[in-house]
């Protein structure tokens, strides 16, 4: 009885920690996110003449796409390295995974 409450209990917080992980992973993705769509949408509006939709599609039809996002995803470096100071490290993965993800969309939209 006494070794089955311990370890039920024990894979329960063995649970909510990788739940707990994968939570902190995700608010790094949506950070990423945030954080390069503020960056694409702020360059277009201070760079550009037209609205912010006009100008994705110029630049998608003049194969620019790609440059925009990536000067976009430079606002995701400095949260990383706070992320890193303040040992948030789930945090920072899941940052990198998201520029990971777009170093995929980049190359897809080089080549395509």
């Amino acid at each position: 009885q006494r070794s089955l409450t311990l370890l039920l209990t024990t894979r329960f917080k063995n649970l909510t920690a990788g739940i707990l992980r994968i939570k902190e992973s995700l608010m790094g993705i949506a950070m990423g996110l945030v954080l390069t769509l503020v960056g694409m949408t702020g360059f277009t509006f201070f760079f550009s003449d037209e609205g912010i939709w006009g100008s994705f599609q110029v630049l998608y039809i003049e194969g620019k796409l790609g440059s925009l996002i990536s000067l976009g995803a430079l606002l995701n470096l400095p949260v990383f390295f706070l992320f890193i100071k303040q040992y948030r490290y789930d945090h920072a993965y899941g940052l990198v995974s998201f520029s990971l993800l777009l170093v995929g969309i980049i190359a897809l939209l080089k080549f395509l």
